[in-house]
């Protein structure tokens, strides 16, 4: 990584700044004669490119601290905490980090993280939805970060097809094995999934099971490594069901593209159900525009089916964050506190509800919505997302898993489901002994 200077560049006074970037919307806890240094605001933990949004809060941003620098230091999803961790151990942090909300623990759990709440006053808080605040909030009241947007995972149909077939939504696995049985018939796959990095789309069918098969607060518990999740256990047990109910789907050969599914990548997995060769695709919400911009056809989302009628559908949500590390200098953390304000305005926001991406505030008026995305936004009023356990906060090493290999691997006979429990429940007491 390139050695970043932190130059102060420009010095506004501070009612300048706020109004140009916020207008009326995010107050200010500074007085109107006080005066704020502005660094070169580095940006570090983005995921390939800036796209168009965070170009938007930029743009924002520049024009409330005319010449100033904001650059992106670019990640991969499976390197972003080493990025991150390492510019921060070297002491030389970014400005701001960008990161998963419901992971963000992985820092402030050993001191990466800025407590943001003297920076940011009450009423701006209480604008962001409060469920995507949720995992940021320590045990003391602190905020450990700032959401700019968030997805969930959900399901997404091919609409035609399902008027077509006169299918229905379904709501138990039975119903969701019927319509993929019916599908297969002419050729139709019954769903596909970026099961090369993102299984934790799938995941989400074990959060119904363990919330009413054994408790509220047990996706929770499973996820914060509390609960042990080893053959025989209860949490595990559940679990079981659950691999074993994919793994039944792709033995009937209803997992896109049929051998080789569980080698899945993000583009084919979006290619095959844009091209019509399946009629589901689990899927996170903010691949919803990817989705669209392929698709010839229409395009609905739904809850994850339960085991049997009657339960629940939960999903997980997954804020996205800003967060400022914690031996930041002055002039960094005042320039990416402006800069995390600017990424508040209705401006900012909006840029990113046209991007198809679920806004950090609802609050706000939007305009040319999407009607797909707004039955997707609708869900964070409806009590199904549980905050925080995207698909675990134990550890790099359990995320990884979840990611890659819990479905696949006994799907692909590599590991049979006691192995992957087995192999869960080591990494969660190894976790657990590293705290």
């Amino acid at each position: 990584m390139l050695k970043k200077s932190v130059t102060a560049l420009l010095i506004l006074a501070a009612v300048f700044a706020l109004a140009s970037c916020q207008g009326k919307n995010t107050p200010s806890p500074q007085s109107p004669a006080q005066k704020v240094t502005i660094a070169k605001m580095v940006l570090s933990g983005v995921v390939g490119n800036p796209n168009s949004a965070m170009e938007k809060e930029k743009e924002l941003y520049d024009k409330a601290f005319p010449g100033s620098v904001v650059e992106y230091v670019s990640a991969d999803t499976n390197n972003r905490e080493q990025v991150l961790k390492t510019a921060i151990s070297a002491g030389d942090p970014p400005a701001v980090g960008y990161y998963w909300g419901t992971r963000l623990n992985s820092f402030y759990d050993i001191g990466m993280c800025l407590d943001l709440r003297p920076y940011f006053d009450k009423d701006f808080l209480d604008k962001i939805n409060a469920s995507m605040l949720e995992p940021l909030v320590g045990k003391n009241g602190e905020i450990w970060g700032i959401p700019i947007t968030t997805t969930y995972h959900t399901t997404y149909s091919n609409q035609d097809l399902m008027d077509k077939y006169g299918f229905k939504n379904p709501e138990t696995w039975d119903d969701m094995t019927a319509i993929f049985k019916r599908v297969k018939q002419d050729g139709i796959f019954g769903f596909a999934v970026n099961s090369a990095s993102m299984q934790d789309c799938l995941y989400g069918i074990t959060y119904a099971e363990l919330e009413s098969k054994i408790g509220p607060g047990t996706s929770w518990g499973v996820a914060n490594g509390d609960i042990s999740v080893a053959p025989g256990s209860p949490a595990g047990e559940v679990i079981r069901s659950c691999i074993e109910q994919v793994k039944a789907w792709y033995d009937a050969g209803y997992w896109y593209p049929g051998d080789g599914g569980i080698n899945t990548s993000a583009d084919d997995a979006n290619a095959g159900f844009a091209q019509g060769k399946c009629i589901f695709i689990f899927n996170f919400s903010g691949a919803l525009n990817t989705l669209k911009q392929s698709a010839n056809f229409k395009i609905s989302a739904f809850m994850k089916p339960v085991s049997k009628a009657g339960l629940k559908s939960y999903e997980n949500i997954e804020p996205n964050v800003y967060f400022i590390p914690s031996n930041a200098s002055k002039e960094q953390i005042a320039a990416g506190v402006e800069f995390i304000k600017c990424s508040l305005s209705l401006e900012a926001q909006q840029a990113h509800v046209d991007a198809v991406t679920i806004p950090a505030i609802t609050s706000y008026s939007y305009t040319n919505m999407d009607p797909t995305f707004q039955t997707v936004i609708a869900k964070l009023a409806d009590g199904n997302l549980i905050a925080g356990i995207n698909p675990t906060r134990t550890s790099s090493e359990m995320q990884t898993f979840v990611k890659t290999l819990v479905f696949a691997a006994p799907a692909g006979g590599t590991m049979t489901i006691d192995q992957t429990l087995n192999e869960m429940e080591r990494l969660r007491l190894e976790a657990r002994a590293a705290r």
